[in-house]
Parts: structure tokens; sequence; C-alpha cells
């Protein structure tokens, strides 16, 4: 049964975030540039405060300059040669912890850690460094905005069919120990919804294939939801209900980027390997 309420709300919040996104990912790359910095300060803050509690202090800063700023001034500017190495090492790191937050989700208990400085390393792979590698692959060497803004198109069709699916028609839980509200019926809605935009995606935007807009929303359909759920592991374990409420129906940043986030190390592999 849907809360019309409350998808009111989600409706009328995510109306003015996607206009102010959608501003951001189809004006130039500066804008671009702007929306990856914000995502990356705003969520790396959430995710630290959540693990690290009130007790905020410098390294926090110390880390959101670090999540952007090393890539762009330190390895592009006077580390060139240096480059495809950092490249390299980062994409290996990000993946296999990414692996191990996909183990934690799994696993019975989650695995926490109470080391302040392992919280700001954790920032880094979970966030930081997958947004690195985003932009320089999509935008460094590819000059191609409209792949993030298709990514993001992609992950609100399937966030918003698979609680539209869930909403009417689920009935059997998808994790209930971990998000109680998702439903194996609105993931696998979300994720027809997804294929389906894919395709009409990619007879709009031809420099890619179908097939590769097809590959594109299955990542965000498994590794989205996973990235969703992982993050629900990670309010659970803290007692938190939303990473944040900057977003009246939607929580937090880290809520609403939580999925983005996780998608983004896969895409960059998935774009090696086909180039």
């Amino acid at each position: 049964m849907i809360d019309k309420k409350k998808l009111y709300t989600r409706a009328v919040t995510a109306g003015i975030f996607g206009v102010i996104v959608i501003f951001l990912l189809n004006f130039n790359y500066w804008t671009v540039f702007a929306f990856l910095v914000l995502v990356s300060f705003l969520t790396a803050f959430e995710y630290i405060k959540l693990q690290a509690g009130d007790q905020l202090n410098l390294y926090l800063l110390i880390v959101a300059a670090f999540l952007f700023g090393s890539e762009l001034t330190i390895v592009n500017e006077f580390w060139s040669p240096f480059r495809h190495l950092f490249f390299t090492v980062s994409l290996v790191a990000v993946l296999f912890y990414h692996l191990y937050l996909i183990y934690n989700l799994f696993s019975k208990k989650y695995i926490e850690t109470d080391n302040r400085i392992m919280v700001y390393i954790q920032a880094m792979l979970y966030i930081g460094l997958p947004i690195v590698l985003l932009h320089q692959t999509v935008l460094k060497e590819e000059g191609n905005t409209n792949l993030i803004f298709i990514l993001i198109l992609l992950i609100w069709t399937n966030d918003t069919f698979a609680y539209l699916t869930g909403s009417m028609f689920g009935k059997h839980k998808l994790m209930p120990s971990v998000s109680p509200a998702k439903t194996i019926e609105g993931f696998v809605g979300g994720g027809i919804f997804a294929i389906i935009a894919a395709i009409i995606i990619s007879l709009i935007y031809t420099e890619n294939s179908m097939v590769f807009y097809i590959i594109l929303a299955v990542i965000v359909w498994i590794m989205g939801t996973l990235g969703d759920l992982t993050e629900s592991k990670i309010k659970r374990s803290v007692g938190i209900k939303d990473s944040g409420n900057i977003m009246p129906g939607h929580g937090g940043f880290l809520d609403r980027f939580d999925s983005f986030i996780f998608i983004l190390p896969w895409l960059v592999l998935i774009l090696k390997l086909i180039g």
C-alpha cells in the first residue's frame, strides 16, 4: 500500500533536487565537476559522522580535501608519470574494499572498527576514490558528461520503480534484517524498468551501443541495490535511520547517493575492459 503523503513529499523533494542535478550535469564540464565535488564532500561528511559520531575534528577536513583534491593536483599536475599506477592501484583497492563491504552485508554481524583513522581511510575507499576514478575515466579521458547523466537517470529509474512496484505488489522481503521495506518484487520491478530505460536511452544517446547501456542498467540494478543495502546496514549498526535530513522524504546525501557511489568502481572497470 502506497503512503500517499510520503509519496508526495518524496516526489516534491525529488523534483526540486532533480532539476538542480539535471542542470549541473547538462551545462558544462565545470558544473559536472562541481556536482562531483559536492557529492564527494557531503557524502563523506555524513559517512564519517555516522561512524565517528559527533566528535569530528581536523581529520575530516583533511580527508575531504584528499577525496577529490589529491588526484586533481598532485597526481595530474606533479606526478603525471605515476598517474596510471595510481589509477590501477586505486581501482584494485576500491574494488576489493567494495567486495569486503558486500561480504560484510551478508555476514550475520556488521564488522565495524573503533579506530578513528580507519574510518577516514574507509571513507576514501568507499566514497572518495570511486568519485576520483570516475572523474579520471569519464571526464578527463573521455570528456563524456552524458554518461554521468545517463547513470543518474538509470539509478533514478531503478529506485523509483523499485519503490512503486514494491509498494504495490511487494510481499516477499528482500533482506528484512537490513532493510525491512525492500521486497523481491520491488527489486525485480526496478531492474526491469531500468533495462527498458536503457533501451530507450540507447535510441537517444547513440555514442554507445544498446548492449552497453543494458549492461550499465544491470550494473545499476545489482550493484546499486547492494550499495543501498550496504548503507542501510551501516546505519542499522549505529542505530540511525537516515544519514542526514537535508532532503525531506529521502534522508541525507549519503542516503540519496549510496547506489551511485557503489556503482562507480564497477562502471570504471567495465569502461577499462571495453576500452
